[in-house]
């Protein structure tokens, strides 16, 4: 009997000192001819195991409508990020270079805590994610409803002295 919903898995070793955080890249047609944004980053969960010091990261992805999801990893250790991109499929996960229309940065604050104004699209999907370097989780906005425009808009708290990781899919008008 076929599961009810298919999903595809790839696996990451982290070796010690590293954590590596794994995104799909969402594409949504029908809001792109509403005006929104047509891709958005979903952070996927995975189920870590140790293996001989090493970490082994499992990552399970629902299957989209595309034969092919475009994956996005941020790996961090305690001097650097590195950023890889990469292709889900039926036949496995295969690096890749990337496609996908992404800039990163860092965000530093030393005065104090900061927030951060996030917009969201009408289906609840935002077109970047702020990453606690440190670790490794999401910075999860606080969403409230912006009197003004009508919009649903989230504020993300940064701590000072902590530094962030921030992943922006860029929409370039052509």
């Amino acid at each position: 009997m076929e599961p009810l919903i298919q999903m595809n898995k790839f696996e990451i070793i982290d070796m010690p000192g590293m954590n590596t955080v794994a995104f799909v890249v969402e594409k949504n047609e029908e809001e792109y001819k509403k005006g929104n944004a047509l891709l958005s980053l979903q952070k996927i969960d995975c189920i870590e195991t140790q293996e001989e010091g090493k970490i082994k990261k499992v990552f399970n992805v629902i299957k989209g409508n595309e034969k092919v999801q475009l994956i996005v990893l941020l790996t961090l250790t305690n001097s650097k990020a590195i950023l890889s991109t990469g292709e889900l499929s039926d036949e496995g996960f295969k690096t890749t270079q990337s496609n996908v229309p992404l800039s990163y940065g860092t965000i530093y604050n030393q005065e104090g805590v900061e927030y951060k104004e996030v917009e969201y699209t009408p289906n609840m999907k935002r077109h970047f994610c702020i990453i606690d370097t440190q670790t490794g989780e999401e910075v999860k906005p606080v969403l409230y409803t912006d009197e003004i425009s009508g919009t649903i808009k989230g504020r993300c708290k940064l701590l000072p002295n902590k530094p962030y990781i921030v992943l922006e899919l860029r929409f370039d008008e052509e």
